[in-house]
Formats: structure tokens, sequence, C-alpha cells
């Protein structure tokens, strides 16, 4: 490399902090500055000048000489930062910040950019693992029964409730302005326990300033009060389920249940495994990339809560839970950096083991997928790409190929 040619060098290197310094010469510096000049000259309009002719004394006394040693420096940053980051093969995780630099005329120009980056680790042995786990529990008949509970809440029917007076728990057809539809009088939701106590016909002013800034201003007129019917458990509940008899529909929910309960054993082992790696890897994370998506994940808790339908507000939440804003915001830091380490040796395994899915196995995949659903598989390959989801799915699928491959390698006890 000459010194006609920007130099690209790591300063300074932690384990998860990365600064870069970038040098570009003066000759380059000259040339990107005179370029600040004719797009001034080009766009400014001086009386005496046509567009492009104006000299550059003039322009300098018209916008000041550092407005274009300032336009320089930024194009030239922006230009040779990604071409840094590509040099070094950097991939940072968090924006890039800026050290405030000073650009001249006929010297070399130098900035430094820093930044988080994802760990270097050594994966360790992931064939063979030895795990002890409990065997799944096995379906019992009130398992069987409260699925068969579920069904018939399924196929229950309102009808109207004698009595005008709403109580806790009525369901109420209420109406505000032209929307009408059915909610719960609930205690626990600020909203509906308003209703308590009034009587059909009537309408209740509902003027609620709730926790986190939300505000509830509305009138909901009481149209009728209803109640829900629940069918009989017999062979017609289970016709009306789609299936011939009572006895059928509880021999498939027990079915189900059991295949349920052993894909959820599965899963278990597999994240235990993954977790038994996790903890035998050093893999320091950038406390600034999990602090931004623990916040991601706090802003979005915070804005469902916020939700006028919502049966808890933010400061309801936190005192059924029993904790603090600051207590969850670390439970999701914990979470943050659990899932991304789980994450990242997924990877570095995959990696190891060559796993990678190319784009006509992935569609053979999402075509058998589909076909399991019921649906047509072009339109969920179509709906995959077109909502952005083709390289996550991609990498489900080859995070899924990556687990059977530890189960299969790993040394499993089952206790009962």
């Amino acid at each position: 490399m000459t010194g006609h040619e920007p130099t690209y060098q790591v300063k300074e290197r932690s384990a998860t902090d990365v600064t870069v310094l970038v040098t570009v010469p003066a000759e380059a510096v000259k040339e990107r500055i005179e370029g600040a000049y004719r797009e001034y000259a080009r766009e400014a309009r001086i009386p005496g000048f046509r567009p492009g002719r104006a000299p550059r004394s003039l322009l300098d006394a018209h916008f000041g000489h550092d407005t274009f040693l300032d336009e320089a420096k930024k194009d030239l940053e922006r230009e040779h930062l990604p071409k840094a980051l590509d040099h070094l093969a950097l991939k940072p995780v968090t924006p890039p910040a800026l050290k405030p630099a000073t650009l001249a005329e006929s010297t070399p120009f130098s900035f430094e950019a820093s930044f988080s980056v994802l760990p270097e680790f050594k994966l360790p042995a992931y064939r063979g693992i030895a795990l002890s786990v409990n065997k799944a529990p096995a379906v019992s008949d009130e398992d069987v029964d409260a699925a068969l509970a579920e069904i018939r809440s399924q196929f229950g029917t309102l009808e109207p409730k004698e009595g005008d007076v709403v109580q806790e728990g009525d369901v109420v057809h209420v109406k505000e302005k032209d929307e009408a539809w059915d909610t719960r009088a609930e205690a626990s939701n600020a909203v509906t326990a308003r209703l308590v106590g009034h009587k059909v016909g009537e309408t209740v002013t509902i003027d609620l300033d709730l926790p986190e800034g939300r505000s509830v201003h509305t009138e909901l007129t009481i149209l009728g009060l209803k109640q829900v019917r629940l069918p009989e458990v017999d062979d017609a509940l289970a016709k009306d389920a789609g299936r011939e008899s009572l006895a059928a529909l509880k021999e498939e929910l027990r079915q189900g249940l059991e295949a349920s309960r052993a894909r959820e054993h599965e899963a278990k082992i597999e994240r235990a495994l993954l977790d038994r790696l996790v903890e035998q890897t050093e893999m320091p994370l950038p406390t600034a990339l999990v602090d931004e998506i623990a916040a991601e994940e706090m802003e979005r808790l915070k804005k469902n809560l916020a939700h006028p339908r919502s049966p808890l507000s933010f400061d309801d939440y936190l005192a059924r839970k029993e904790t603090s804003e600051e207590a969850v915001r670390d439970d999701y830091r914990q979470v943050v950096t659990r899932r991304i380490r789980r994450e990242l040796l997924l990877q570095k395994v995959a990696e190891a083991e060559e796993i990678a899915i190319g784009d006509p196995e992935l569609e053979a995949l999402a075509t058998e997928e589909a076909k399991g659903d019921g649906e047509d598989p072009l339109r969920y390959i179509a709906r995959l790409k077109a909502e952005d989801r083709w390289d996550s799915y991609r990498s489900y699928q080859e995070n899924a190929r990556v687990l059977r491959l530890l189960r299969e390698a790993a040394a499993i006890t089952e206790e009962r």
C-alpha cells in the first residue's frame, strides 16, 4: 500500500469493542474539498456569475471556508468507514461513534470510529453431552377433561340474561358512538369495572387518567346483558366438534396431549443441551447491545399494556408481579443475554458442521410444512418472502437441524 491510498487499521480492540483508525491521503482530501466547492458553485446563485463559475474566494466569503471543509470531512467519513469495516472484516452491532476530527487541505485526514462487535469464542465439545432429565409427565384423565372443557367453551352460546343491573363477571353489550361490542365487567379492568352497578339503557361516563400516561375519556351505553350457555358434554358436543362420539373425541384429545408433551419434552432437552454449552463457553456480550434490545422489549411491554382495552396498566402489572420497573428491565437483560448466547452457539455449531440450507432445499421444507398445515405452499412461501421473513425462516430451519444434531449425539438419561 502506497502513501496515495487510504489505510484502515484496528487501533484498539477488546472482546466486544473495537476502535478503527482511518487515514485518507492528502491528495484525496484535496480532491474532496475541491468537489465540495464545485457542488456549491453549481447550486449557488451569486449575482454576476453563472452557475459553476463563482471563484473559491467569493464562495468562502459567502458561505465560510469551514463549510467546505466540513462537507468534505462528512463525505470522506461516509465513504471510508464502510470500506474500512469491509477491509477489516468487522461487523458492528451498535452504530459506530465517530470521534471528533479536524480536516485540513494540505495534510492527510484521520478519524476514529468506535463500536461494539460480537465476541469471538472457542466452541466447547458439543457431541456426547451427558444430561439427566425427568420423563415427560403422563397425560391424566383430568388433563383430558380440561382439554374437553376448552372445546366445550368454544361451543358456548351467548344468550340474554335476566335482570338489568350489571354485576361482576357479566358479559355486557355496550355501544360507543356507532360501534357496539361485548365485554366482560371485571374489577381488574379499570374501564369495565365502571359498568358494575349500572342498568341496561344507562350511559356510563368514563373519565379516567391511568398510569403511564394512558387516559380513557368516553361514554358507554349499556345495551343489554348476556350469559354464556355451555353445551352438555355428550356425543352431540363431539359431533359439533367433528368427531363421531364423545369417546372418540376424548381419545383424540389424549393422543394430541401426549404428542404435544412429547414435543415439549424434546424441546426442553434441546434447550438444556444448548444451555449446557452456554455454561461451558466464555462469551462476553456488548453491554450496549444487550441494553438496547432489552429496552426495546420493555417498550413493547409498556405499549401493549397502554392499549385502551388492556386489562392491566403497567403499574397494575408491576403490582401484580410484586416487582419494580428496574427489576423487570434486569429480567429482560438476562433473557436477552441468554437468547443471544444461544443464537451465537447455534451459529458456531452450524459453521463447524457446515450446516447451511440453500433456497431450493428451504423451499422444499416450506412446502412440506405448508402441506402439513393445510396451506397452499406457493402462497406460504410468497408470504414469507413478501414479509421479509425468508432469511429468518432459513435460520429457524438451520437452528432446528443443529438442535437435532445435539440431541442425537447426546447421552440422555431419563428419570421418573
